[in-house]
């Protein structure tokens, strides 16, 4: 009796912890994949340090988690730039338009190295890094437009 007592709970422990382990699976989020060309095209990229700046944009960027978006409260959109966050981070700014943009994801931004902008992830929020600068880059022009960044919680708590 207590043989099939004992083998019976074992079952109910096994299921147990194979619910808990699918749930934890469950809520680790997937980080987006860009192809190894993008990756490549965007390490190539060097922050264009030297390049001068023009005016300041009214564009706003806020962060939510491993996402952010552009405010754009200027009146024109802007098209075939470069977005720079942390003087690090590339992606090719398709266009901004006027008023709020889709989300962009963070691990969409490379740097020289390959590699995606640090994010939280279940179990390791140390891997977070906070959005503290943004540029806009026109390789045509070669000039750099400094955006707003309007800093989240986390980065407030200091």
């Amino acid at each position: 009796m207590n043989a099939t007592r004992n083998s019976g709970m074992r079952c109910v422990g096994l299921l147990l912890a194979s619910a808990c382990m699918l749930g934890i699976i469950g809520c680790a989020a997937e980080e987006p994949v860009l192809e190894d060309q993008a990756v490549a095209e965007l390490s190539t990229l060097r922050y264009p340090g030297q390049s001068a700046y023009g005016p300041d944009l009214d564009i706003v960027i806020t962060r939510d988690g491993s996402d952010i978006r552009l405010i754009n409260r200027t009146a024109r959109s802007y098209e075939g730039l470069q977005l720079w966050l942390n003087q690090q981070y590339v992606q090719d700014a398709q266009q901004i338009a006027i008023g709020e943009n889709p989300q962009l994801q963070l691990p969409t931004f490379i740097n020289r190295h390959g590699e995606p902008f640090p994010t939280a992830r279940f179990l390791q929020p140390e891997r977070a890094r906070p959005v503290i600068s943004a540029e806009l880059y026109d390789p045509k022009a070669q000039v750099r437009y400094r955006l707003t960044v309007q800093p989240d919680n986390a980065t407030l708590r200091l």
